[in-house]
């Protein structure tokens, strides 16, 4: 998924075309060339251009994101393969494997039939006294081994043949009415992240994003190695606990700094390489990771390679300037900008850092504040709030669970998982291609709706080769909708509280991200039943997100009442067809409405 694309909303950045000085005791004018035009170098992102806003530096940037990418990926869903458990299981009876008996006879033997797949029961076994019938006859068609009583297994023989190696859930057998703890430990995962959003968040606002960084990614580091020596549930949890300390912390403070210094025009290229790029690849490669390394603990110890990064991390990116500049250290704000002229082999006016000092200590620099609540005092305002978080908390649903939902296909779950993944770059590319073109609110209803339709003929097609690819396809769209959901949420919040107001956003997605595992292991209800949530989440997913205003081509509110006044002109099935015009040396958008 683009996570977050939602850093990438647009911002003016004022064009300079020389720079004008004033002499210091009659704080007059000097009488040069530059008095013509007076630049208003008031942000960093008005100095930026000057020093070189997409050159050797920004792309040094770009490729100091991989480490962070596969990281992202790797933590997102290692888990899945770290707790995989095989379809096919059965009770174990150590004086059926103490023998000379094949799987396939065992099942035979002590096992009840069922109709469904693996027509076997998987929980119960035959009430028989397998001790006793052996000493006196080892015939399968012995009648002492036909009955009808069952009892409830307490161990388990797995069939390792599409899965080739044990994971923690198999050696800990997390099956039946254990299959909870699989869940359960995924949720506690997503629970760490909320945990570090907090923690991180304040130690990056009150110490910097580096150092935020490597706090999380380096208890993620050790912890990731810890889990590889969990021998109980409780020891597992607690190392992914703090494991999920890191995620998305992981990807969003990189992805931050890099946009902070990448040109206005060039930031969906940031979020298209960290996602479209190298999460899509590390996500593809890692289950053949798991599948030739068959080994779940040397796995952690491989995904974990990734976290070794927080050991160079000062040295390969710098830190945030927004957060030099809100703490008074303008010293280092233009010291990183000589740094960056410097390795963009760009030579400006040195008048400049002098003018940006100046400007950014003024007195006058007075902005609006707000907090969330502002975000519910006001009814419209309330209500796209509300859609916002309803729409991002459907489609992490209905992505999650289609991802958890591939080990209930009866097909090689590492090859439909790596198909799914490289779903990454093409729908990325798609929707650059649609979404300035149709609008958000259209482009999030069709991939929404899309995923409904396909999820439906996944719960109705039987052949497996037509499940996987409906499978396949609905990823393509929860891809795309993903995309537009954080998109939608960085433009319609108002600048005043737009920071607070993704993040309060971001916490219901965690949320979404530890129900997801629970809708997977309702088929064992009905095997349908994942579909048919699926399906009604991403329905209503599609209806919500019409109710709200279109942002393209239209000028985002940077207040709190231009929050609630936002999208008022706008009819309801109004759909813009944007063409770019030229008047005056400015662009111009016209929407069409029918």
């Amino acid at each position: 998924m683009t996570v977050l694309l939602l850093l990438s909303t647009p911002v003016t950045v004022k064009p300079i075309a020389c720079v004008e000085m004033k002499d210091e005791k009659s704080n007059s004018i000097l009488p040069t060339e530059a008095t013509r035009l007076r630049p208003r170098l008031e942000s960093f992102d008005d100095v930026l251009p000057y020093v070189g806003d997409y050159g050797r530096y920004q792309w040094l940037l770009l490729l100091s994101l991989l480490p962070y990418g596969a990281t992202y990926a790797f933590l997102y869903f290692s888990q899945f393969f770290i707790t995989i458990i095989p379809t096919e299981h059965w009770c174990r009876i150590d004086e059926l494997v103490n023998s000379n008996f094949t799987e396939e006879e065992r099942i035979k033997i002590a096992i009840p039939v069922t109709n469904v797949y693996p027509y076997y029961e998987q929980c119960q076994r035959k009430d028989v006294n397998f001790t006793e019938l052996l000493k006196s006859d080892k015939s399968l068609s012995s009648s002492g081994f036909q009955t009808n009583k069952t009892i409830k297994c307490t161990q388990w023989e797995y069939n390792f043949t599409q899965i080739p190696y044990p994971s923690t859930g198999t050696e800990l057998d997390w099956v039946c009415d254990r299959e909870y703890l699989v869940s359960t430990a995924q949720a506690i995962f997503f629970c760490g992240s909320i945990i570090g959003g907090f923690l991180v968040g304040w130690i990056a606002d009150h110490k910097g994003r580096i150092p935020a960084l490597m706090f999380c990614n380096g208890i993620a580091l050790f912890a990731s190695i810890f889990t590889a020596s969990a021998n109980s549930f409780w020891s597992f949890a607690v190392c992914r606990f703090l494991t999920g300390l890191a995620f998305d912390n992981c990807i969003n403070i990189p992805l931050i700094i890099v946009l902070e210094y990448m040109a206005v025009s060039k930031r969906t290229l940031v979020v298209n390489i960290a996602f479209g790029v190298y999460f899509a690849v590390a996500s593809t490669i890692l289950p053949w990771i798991a599948y030739y390394i068959a080994n779940w603990r040397y796995f952690t110890y491989v995904t974990a390679i990734s976290l070794l990064s927080v050991a160079i991390t000062p040295w390969i990116l710098p830190e945030n300037a927004r957060w030099y500049v809100s703490n008074g250290m303008m010293d280092k704000v233009v010291e990183k900008l000589r740094r960056i002229a410097r390795i963009n082999r760009r030579n400006p006016d040195s008048r400049i850092y002098d003018i940006l000092v100046s400007n950014m200590e003024a007195p006058d620099k007075i902005q609006e504040s707000a907090t969330l609540l502002d975000l519910f005092k006001t009814p419209r305002l309330a209500r796209n709030t509300i859609l916002l978080v309803a729409f991002w908390c459907f489609t992490l649903i209905s992505f999650d669970d289609h991802v958890y939902s591939l080990k209930l296909i009866q097909s090689s779950v590492f090859v439909s998982f790596s198909i799914a993944c490289a779903t990454e770059l093409p729908a990325g590319l798609l929707l650059a291609l649609l979404l300035d073109r149709w609008g958000r609110r259209l482009c999030g209803f069709l991939t929404m709706a899309m995923t409904c339709v396909l999820s439906i003929a996944e719960l109705m097609l039987h052949s497996m080769l037509a499940k996987l690819v409906m499978s396949i396809l609905s990823r393509f769209c929860l891809n795309m909708a993903a995309n537009v959901g954080l998109q939608y949420a960085a433009e319609l919040l108002p600048t005043p509280v737009r920071s607070q107001g993704v993040s309060f956003i971001h916490i219901f997605g965690i949320v979404a991200h530890s129900l997801a595992p629970y809708i997977t292991d309702s088929a064992a209800i009905w095997e349908g039943f994942p579909m048919l949530i699926i399906s009604t989440v991403s329905f209503f997913g599609a209806a919500l997100v019409l109710f709200l205003p279109e942002t393209v081509g239209q000028n985002l509110p940077q207040t709190i009442k231009q929050g609630e006044e936002f999208g008022r002109d706008q009819h309801f099935w109004s759909l813009p067809c944007y063409h770019k015009t030229h008047f005056n040396g400015h662009q111009h958008y016209h929407s069409c409405e029918r």
